[in-house]
């Protein structure tokens, strides 16, 4: 990692906090607004069909306009979203709020990936990789594990973690405008492409892809059910703790590079993938004994092992397409990712009727089920990791100054 890369990091650690601020003020929002509990996770829903679209333009774009044409105006588009929530006083505001998330993530995450990698030496490239991967779980960990804390001892819950986020991007905003651009502009056009390498796209379709929604649809379980789930039948109501499940379960998935150093990316998938599903055994058995612990050593077990997902599948995209087509292939694994929180909704309805410990074990039994798909059909289509060799000449500084 260089010292630019460095200074990307940072600004895609702060600006990821802003989105999952949300996890610990659930329980919140419900008491204030009167919210159901498939109302509220229509909120991560609203949020995740607005980044899918987003995000398949913006990697596209950033290839040809520069990265950060399209990162700083997500700043300022996630700064106003924050606001939003800052001052809200009404449930439309709450979606005003989180379309206006979507929208900057989706500007934002694949690109900011890319922002990393591209100040990268080649050689250095997949560990920057990885560590933009830890970046993406420690900022979105750190947003409800500080909200939470926030919230508890605030005179202010649902708005004074906002204003505290919002004095943050002031340092991440810094920080992208120190870092140089990496990709030389280039003819406009808009166009919607997955980069997906040539001979590969099935492998991608059945494992990188199955494995970031199969992820995202885990962590987003344990974000807007168990919160629910907690406060309301397990009779917890410190929000800090409710917080840091969200911390535990986003941000142990930071620590995953190290303590699964040197483990071959495709591997990673696919020993993250065997345990994570296992794990969500773990989540039924809690809503069965109705232990506050037990959720949290699941929380922490299955946001370690998740991490070990996306450590493996972003640094396969890292490697395998030159600086040119990365910014589309990241932008499509968090597309899936994305797409994988979309469920939760039916989850969120689902208890309602059946109750929360009979939706965890349909969760488990989803997960389980995708989880086998991908160790299978998917592990036999993607087969090995082919890097891409990039000329020496074709480095984003030697681009520049063309």
């Amino acid at each position: 990692m260089t010292r630019n890369s460095w200074l990307a990091f940072t600004g895609l650690v702060i600006f990821t906090m802003g989105t999952s601020i949300l996890t610990p003020l659930i329980p919140l929002y419900q008491e204030e607004f009167g919210l159901s509990a498939g109302t509220l996770t229509l909120l991560f829903a609203t949020y995740s069909a607005t980044v899918v679209p987003t995000m398949l333009l913006a990697g596209n774009l950033s290839d040809r306009i520069g990265r950060k044409r399209l990162i700083l105006p997500a700043m300022a588009t996630i700064s106003a979203g924050a606001l939003v929530f800052a001052t809200t006083t009404s449930v439309p505001a709450l979606f005003v709020g989180r379309v206006l998330q979507g929208l900057a993530i989706g500007m934002f995450l694949g690109v900011g990936t890319a922002f990393v990698v591209d100040h990268a030496p080649p050689n250095g490239r997949a560990h920057a990789a990885a560590m933009a991967g830890v970046g993406f779980r420690l900022g979105f960990g750190l947003g409800p594990g500080l909200a939470g804390i926030v919230a508890e001892y605030s005179s202010d819950p649902i708005h004074r973690p906002y204003w505290g986020y919002l004095g943050l991007m002031t340092v991440a905003v810094a920080a992208i405008l120190i870092a140089p651009e990496t990709v030389p502009r280039r003819r406009m056009r808009i166009e919607v492409r997955v980069g997906v390498p040539h001979g590969q796209f099935r492998g991608f379709a059945t494992f990188i892809g199955p494995a970031g929604f199969l992820m995202s649809f885990m962590d987003a379980t344990l974000l807007s059910v168990v919160p629910l789930y907690m406060f309301n039948t397990l009779g917890e109501k410190n929000v800090a703790l409710v917080g840091l499940v969200g911390f535990l379960v986003l941000g142990m998935g930071a620590f995953a590079p190290f303590v699964f150093r040197g483990m071959e990316p495709r591997r990673a998938v696919i020993v993250g993938i065997a345990a994570s599903t296992l794990e969500t055994l773990l989540v039924v058995g809690a809503a069965g004994i109705g232990t506050v612990g037990l959720v949290l050593v699941a929380a922490a077990l299955i946001g370690l092992t998740n991490g070990l997902i996306l450590q493996g599948a972003t640094t396969i995209c890292g490697l395998v397409v030159p600086l040119q087509e990365r910014g589309k292939l990241i932008s499509a694994l968090y597309m899936c990712c994305y797409a994988g929180t979309i469920p939760t909704v039916a989850l969120g309805y689902l208890s309602r009727g059946i109750g929360l410990t009979a939706t965890m074990g349909a969760f488990s039994a989803a997960a389980l089920g995708l989880g086998a798909f991908v160790l299978t059909v998917g592990r036999r289509n993607f087969r090995e990791v082919v890097p891409y060799v990039e000329h020496p000449a074709a480095s984003p500084v030697a681009e520049l100054a063309a």
